[in-house]
Order: C-alpha cells, then sequence, then structure tokens
C-alpha cells in the first residue's frame, strides 16, 4: 500500500507536463556492439516514460543496447497517432540494428496501443518479436469512463482489434502480465485470454497498478522472456498453467 501511495504522488508530481505535452517524442538509449533486439516502451494513461526507469536498467544490464521509450500527452493526443508512432519508432529501431525483430512493451493504456499498432500493420506483425501487455485493460476499464481525452475513450472497452492480420498475429509473441492487487484493471481485463492471440498470461501477486512496472519479479521475468523469444522457438516455461511468477 505505501508503494502505491508514492507511486500516486510521483505520478501526480508528473501531471502537469503530461498535460503540457505536445504531440509523441521519443527518448533512446544506444549502445555500441548491441545484438539484441530494440525494445520499444509505451507507457499509460497520464504517464510518462519514467515508469520504465527500473525496467530500462535491467535491459541494459541484460545486454539490450537499443531501448526507445515513447512519450505523448494521453488527454489531448489521438490514439491512432500514438499508434502510428510507435509503428515508426519500432520500423526505425529495426532497420538502425538490422536485427530483424523487435520487442514491444506497454504499460495499461500503452499495451492497447501496442495491440493496436501491431494488429492494424501486417509489416510491425512481421517484425514485432514480443508484444508484451503490463496492466492493460483489453477489456476496459471502468474508471476510463470518467476519464477524459480520446485515449480514454479506447479504454472504456479495451479497443478494437483489426481482423485484417490475424494470421500475422499469431507469429507474434504475446504476453499478458497483470495483478490480482491491481484496484484499476480487474484481472479479467488484464488477461489476453482471446485465443487468436495465443497469449501467455502471466501473475505477478500483490501489485498495485501503478507500482507494477517497478516490481522486480516483473523486471526480472520481462527480462528473462524477451531473451528466451530471441533464443528460443520453444513455448515459455512461464506459460499460463504456471501463474503466478515466483519471486
Amino acid at each position: 500500500m505505501l508503494a502505491e501511495l508514492r507511486a500516486v504522488g510521483s505520478a501526480a508530481l508528473q501531471l502537469p507536463n503530461a498535460l503540457l505535452r505536445q504531440g509523441c517524442e521519443s527518448r533512446h538509449a544506444v549502445a555500441v556492439g548491441n545484438t539484441r533486439y530494440p525494445v520499444v516502451l509505451v507507457h499509460g494513461y497520464a504517464g510518462s516514460e519514467s515508469v520504465w526507469e527500473a525496467v530500462r536498467c535491467a535491459l541494459a544490464a541484460a545486454g539490450f543496447g537499443h531501448i526507445v521509450s515513447l512519450n505523448y500527452n494521453s488527454f489531448a493526443t489521438d490514439p491512432v497517432e500514438v499508434s502510428a508512432t510507435v509503428r515508426q519508432l519500432a520500423l526505425r529501431a529495426v532497420e538502425a540494428t538490422g536485427t530483424g525483430g523487435v520487442h514491444l512493451v506497454g504499460h495499461s493504456l500503452g499495451g492497447i496501443i501496442v495491440r493496436h499498432a501491431i494488429t492494424s500493420n501486417a509489416s510491425l506483425a512481421g517484425l514485432a518479436a514480443t508484444a508484451v501487455t503490463i496492466a492493460s485493460p483489453h477489456r476496459g476499464a471502468p474508471l476510463a469512463r470518467i476519464a477524459p481525452g480520446r485515449c480514454a475513450h479506447i479504454m472504456q472497452s479495451g479497443g478494437a482489434s483489426s481482423r485484417a492480420h490475424e494470421k500475422a498475429m499469431r507469429q507474434v509473441r504475446w504476453l499478458a502480465y497483470y495483478s490480482d492487487g491491481d484496484r484499476v484493471v480487474p484481472t479479467i481485463s488484464a488477461r489476453m485470454d482471446d485465443a487468436r492471440y495465443g497469449a501467455t498470461n502471466l501473475l505477478i501477486p500483490g501489485c498495485g497498478h501503478l507500482t507494477i512496472c517497478r516490481d522486480a519479479r516483473l523486471v526480472r521475468s520481462l527480462v528473462s522472456e524477451l531473451i528466451r523469444t530471441e533464443t528460443t522457438t520453444a513455448p515459455s516455461v512461464l506459460a499460463q498453467a504456471l501463474d503466478p511468477v515466483a519471486a
């Protein structure tokens, strides 16, 4: 509870900048000699790229040398524009690294944006190695009904996925992290149980909606799973039947 209160306080301090931010911008961390796939990180509603601090540090330590963090104004920006920016950043990252694949990770609304970016574009669907959603309202979030902005609208129902690229969607490895302690996005909404995705659902017990991205269990699991995608085509040992993720 204390950690969640601190996270709420931190988010409140960042709110003025989130309201004033214009359009989309990105932060790039690039290391020389990187051979791993690039990673694109997309924050959630009323958030900022600072939510990824722990994840970025762990990824860099594990050898991920090309990390892109997207910043956008979730109150004023059209989600279609954000989705298009994610696609552009991902395709440019693949071109810059020459690795042939990219990992996309989104928290809350960011996960919905990632899902839409992939399902609406065959080119990205063919390059996305792993698509990760963290506490994302795939079936909607009750609080979204009173939240302002067009991005909030897609959280009410979880957004619509295009059916045009379902075959390509199955080439992507989908992971959906969720928590039984999340009071913003219910478990049933944060899980990806739609068979079209073939997703692996991973439980991080006892986390709040704002603290899950900083939780050491999620960070360790996320880094491990991205490496697993690149090193094997076998199903993850952290399959749905093995929930929850061990501490």
